[in-house]
């Protein structure tokens, strides 16, 4: 992600989509533990209002949601400890493409 220090990171796994008082939520944890970086996880995703704040803040935070959590895992999985790949198995898959 580019950031060096300490990162605090916020999960929310249910389909509620989170709101501005959670990125906000998440700026007082990172005080409250010196963290540098935060990463607000959302699998169902932001609101305006929260994207707005976290484009104010994109050398503090970082907002993602289920599509881009899938893509970061996509780009490293082959990289990640054995252990790790075990308990998430992927397995890739090569299709034709066709000109629509």
């Amino acid at each position: 992600m580019g950031f060096d220090g300490r990162l605090a990171v916020q999960v929310k796994s249910g389909n509620s989509v989170c709101d501005a008082p959670t990125l906000r939520e998440l700026q007082g944890v990172m005080a409250n533990f010196g963290a540098t970086h935060g990463l607000l996880v959302s699998w169902g995703g932001f609101t305006k209002v929260a994207r707005q704040e976290a484009r104010r803040l994109f050398f503090q935070i970082r907002l993602w949601d289920s599509q881009q959590l899938i893509n970061r895992i996509q780009e490293i999985y082959t990289k990640l400890p054995e252990g790790l790949r075990a308990e998430m198995p992927m397995k890739q898959i090569w299709t034709v493409a066709t000109d629509d």
